[in-house]
């Protein structure tokens, strides 16, 4: 294969024809060939990963800087920090319950 044939203005395209203008990386990028899944992304935030999988999806995050996992990775942990978040309704609704159940058991022991 001469350096000719990989020239796209060689075989009559035009440099800027879009169809050429991509690389490996982008195709990557943008078909997301190289995206952990969403729940071993979960799995690497719980530290449950093996460490040659944690080692990839760590290099994954940081190093290649993926927009679409470092987004699920945020979203995970903002589920993880609103699981433990306890509301005003449900203290009041367990507050409630409680008094019930108290206020039952105290009636039965009359």
């Amino acid at each position: 294969m001469t350096s000719d044939a990989l020239d796209p203005s060689a075989a009559g395209a035009a440099p800027d024809d879009e169809q050429l203008l991509f690389t490996v990386a982008t195709v990557w990028r943008e078909e997301r060939v190289s995206c952990p899944h969403p729940d071993l992304l979960g799995a690497f935030l719980d530290g449950s990963l093996d460490p040659a999988a944690a080692e990839f999806v760590g290099f994954h995050l940081d190093e290649s800087q993926c927009p679409y996992c470092n987004a699920t990775v945020e979203e995970l942990r903002e589920r993880e920090a609103a699981s433990h978040t306890v509301t005003l309704d449900d203290l009041r609704d367990r507050l409630l319950r409680s008094t019930v159940a108290a206020l039952r058991e105290s009636r039965g022991r009359r």
